[in-house]
């Protein structure tokens, strides 16, 4: 068992290691069924539901889990060295940069957390319900992505809308739960204090990652993906100018994450940006494989719902071709 299951474990979303079988309506599907309650005024940018159903919301975060967490391992399982361009490296980076950015939307699910794009559907009846509560909001309420926030003691959700690309917005909100998750563990009783000490650096270090080289909080991973997919950079398409003797390694490290993320160096990569690039993506994707088996291990009633997602998913990958 990985030093990250211990200290994670303590921030899971409570009950989530609880849901068994296959989930497949996820927090939009929950938001139509209006099976909630508006109590605070809703805003055109900002709401608060309050639901009695503990059930249906575990399944709904269960079943967003199962849908982005399958399609992280299906990203990363994909990547494969072309026999004819041995050299080409871009779809390495761009396949692993998908499979991290999955993955960490995965990971901050089972923390109580979403960042959920809300279309049409679930404001109206999100509108609907605030009505019948006294509670509409003055003017419109806006689309987009919503940060969503879980509080199971006080069984409500708090919603904010996020500025900025999708992307980007994202990796904002990842990027300080992770800084969150660095001080957290350190305050932890249930784990020893090395460990404690050895996690907190970890995600320490993986916050430093995500913002490296003064690309604002959270970033960099983003901003490397659309060096590569867009303007080509990085000498990862051919003709492959000023391509480093390095680079010829990162196929070499693509399954990293198939074993304990606490042995992934995320530092030490002076002028290697690339190979930094990957280990903090295969860090991220690790800790979701790691904990999405550490709560199936802990699913005392029935099989994991993540047996019937993610983790499915990564045994089919896992079969010899």
């Amino acid at each position: 068992m990985s030093i990250i299951d211990g200290t994670v474990r303590p921030f899971w979303l409570p009950g989530l290691n609880l849901v068994s079988g296959p989930m497949l309506k996820g927090l939009g599907g929950w938001l139509c069924d209006e099976a909630y309650q508006v109590y605070t005024p809703c805003t055109s940018t900002s709401f608060i539901l309050s639901f009695t159903d503990d059930a249906a919301l575990l399944g709904s975060f269960a079943g967003d889990i199962n849908r982005i967490g399958s399609a992280s391992f299906e990203s990363a399982v994909g990547i494969v060295r072309s026999a004819a361009m041995p050299k080409s490296t871009a779809w390495l980076i761009i396949r692993t940069y998908y499979s991290a950015f999955f993955s960490a939307h995965a990971l901050l699910r089972m923390l109580g957390e979403s960042c959920t794009p809300l279309e049409r559907e679930q404001l109206n009846s999100i509108g609907k319900v605030a009505n019948l509560f006294g509670a509409s909001s003055a003017s419109p309420m806006t689309g987009g992505l919503y940060h969503l926030r879980c509080n199971m003691g006080d069984k409500a959700i708090q919603g904010t809308a996020m500025s900025g690309s999708p992307h980007e917005a994202f990796w904002k909100v990842f990027h300080d739960r992770v800084l969150d998750l660095s001080n957290g563990v350190l305050r932890l009783s249930s784990e020893s204090l090395v460990d404690r000490q050895l996690a907190s650096s970890k995600f320490s270090e993986l916050a430093s990652n995500l913002s490296f080289s003064s690309a604002g909080r959270g970033r960099w991973l983003s901003s490397m993906r659309n060096a590569v997919n867009y303007s080509q950079k990085h000498a990862t398409w051919f003709p492959y100018s000023g391509i480093q003797s390095y680079q010829k390694q990162l196929f070499e490290k693509i399954s990293e994450w198939r074993g304990d993320p606490m042995d992934i160096q995320l530092t030490s990569y002076e002028d290697k940006d690339l190979r930094r690039f990957q280990a903090t993506c295969n860090f991220i994707i690790g800790c979701f494989r790691s904990s999405a088996l550490e709560m199936s291990r802990r699913c005392l009633a029935g099989r994991s719902f993540h047996e019937y997602g993610a983790l499915a998913c990564l045994n089919m990958g896992s079969k010899p071709s």
